[in-house]
């Protein structure tokens, strides 16, 4: 029974000792994960890693490069207007970056909500390559809206990355409700392409119906309905009689029954439009 109780007693004595050793290693793990993250947090928050000069830039990427998980194979497909760097940004990739717990598809939708992208993909292909697909959207025209300028697609979403400097050659429309409505004008003038090439700009009026602006400064109005007959008649006048060169300062075509013409009276105060 002594021999049993001894045996006890320093079980015990192990036992308190090895909990006390568990105890000991607990904590310092713990002193030196603390230190460790508040030395990451402070090299994090004070830009070391993001700073190119800095002994410290990427260092997670190059950590991840050592065991080939760094995004080192970036393949972008699609771009048209944009560059490979304006895709990267929005998902916050750099080459060489780490690729450690990239979800591709939250990249993917982080892309399709940039306003000039229609659709992508996105494909990471293991342990170091992303492939990234992308559909632009096509900027289609002009909006003139408070006396700023929107470059808009044929659905009338505008682009914030893109100025209005940056694309030639696309109708400006002014008015209320004229980016909803300027793909069908641009649709219906496409079957009269020497007439678009004429046009600089559109105004819907009253939500209703269109005055067209040409580069020559003549301002033809277009009716409520009949839009697609208004123009091929427009088409019949500049054919037939050059209504585009006399000096017209606009054509009314909003009565079916007949053309008001109002010409210039003094050729030197014709107004030029100018396109964007």
């Amino acid at each position: 029974m002594a021999k049993k109780n001894r045996f006890k007693k320093t079980a015990n004595k192990i036992g308190k000792k090895d909990v006390s050793l568990v105890w000991r290693i607990g904590a310092r793990s713990f002193s030196v994960g603390a230190v460790f993250a508040t030395v990451f947090y402070g090299i994090t928050t004070g830009g070391h890693i993001t700073d190119p000069n800095s002994l410290l830039f990427n260092v997670q990427g190059r950590l991840a490069g050592q065991f080939g998980y760094a995004a080192q194979d970036i393949r972008i497909a699609g771009l048209k207007r944009q560059s490979a760097s304006s895709v990267l940004r929005a998902i916050k990739v750099l080459p060489n970056d780490s690729l450690i717990g990239f979800n591709a598809g939250k990249a993917r939708a982080t892309l399709e909500k940039v306003d000039w992208v229609k659709k992508a993909e996105v494909r990471r292909v293991y342990p170091n390559q992303l492939e990234i697909d992308v559909v632009e959207r096509v900027p289609f025209a002009i909006w003139q809206r408070d006396g700023e300028f929107y470059v808009i697609d044929k659905f009338g979403s505008a682009f914030t990355s893109i100025e209005p400097g940056e694309v030639k050659g696309l109708i400006v429309v002014t008015g209320e409700g004229a980016h909803k409505k300027v793909f069908d004008l641009v649709n219906h003038m496409e079957a009269h392409r020497g007439l678009r090439s004429k046009i600089a700009a559109a105004g819907r009026i009253g939500g209703r119906r269109w005055n067209l602006y040409l580069k020559s400064g003549l301002k033809v109005m277009l009716p409520e309905k009949g839009l697609a007959s208004s123009l091929v008649r427009l088409d019949r006048l500049e054919s037939d009689v050059g209504v585009f060169d006399k000096a017209v300062a606009s054509v009314d075509l909003r009565f079916g029954d007949r053309v008001i013409v109002s010409p210039i009276r003094d050729e030197s105060k014709r107004i030029k439009v100018s396109q964007k």
